[in-house]
C-alpha cells in the first residue's frame, strides 16, 4: 500500500477488509457527514491508517475497534429495524458492516469509502481531508 516516493498513499477501500489493528472513531463531521476512523502508530504498527466514510446519514459505533473488519451489507440482513426517515435513505447510500470482538456495528454512508496509509503522527491532518486539523487542544 506504500508509495515509494513519498511513504504514502490512499486509494478506495476494498470490500472486504480485515484489520488487526486498534481503531478508534477520530472525528465525526456532521455537516459535511464525514467519519474517519484511525490507528494510529504504535509499537507493532510503524503507520498510521485512516478509513473515511462519506455521506454518513446513520451509525451505531463504539469509540474504539480492536480489530476490524469492514463489509458491505443489505438493510435486510440487520439485526435491527432502521427508523424509517433512514431506510429512504439506505436505497441511496451502502450499509457497511464494521465488526470487532464478534460484534457487529452499522454504518449508512455513500457507496464509497476511502483509505490511507502513512508515517504521520495520531494528531496530523488526514490524506484523506488533508484541510481540516484535529488538535489536541481543548477549551479551558
Amino acid at each position: 500500500m506504500k508509495n515509494t516516493n513519498d511513504n504514502s498513499s490512499s486509494r478506495d477501500l476494498k470490500l472486504p477488509a480485515r484489520f488487526e489493528r486498534r481503531f478508534s472513531v477520530h472525528l465525526y463531521w456532521v455537516s459535511h457527514g464525514l467519519l474517519l476512523l484511525r490507528s494510529g502508530k504504535s509499537e507493532i504498527d510503524a503507520t498510521r491508517v485512516d478509513i473515511l466514510f462519506q455521506d454518513v446519514t446513520w451509525m451505531a459505533l463504539p469509540a474504539w475497534f480492536n480489530g476490524l473488519e469492514i463489509t458491505s451489507t443489505s438493510e435486510v440482513g440487520l439485526p435491527f429495524q432502521l427508523p424509517a426517515s433512514i431506510q429512504i435513505e439506505v436505497h441511496l447510500r451502502r450499509v457497511y458492516r464494521l465488526a470487532t470482538e464478534g460484534i457487529d456495528h452499522l454504518v449508512v454512508a455513500s457507496n464509497r469509502v476511502s483509505i490511507s496509509e502513512d508515517e504521520g503522527n495520531y494528531f496530523d491532518a488526514s490524506l484523506l481531508i488533508p484541510g481540516l486539523q484535529v488538535t489536541q487542544a481543548f477549551p479551558n
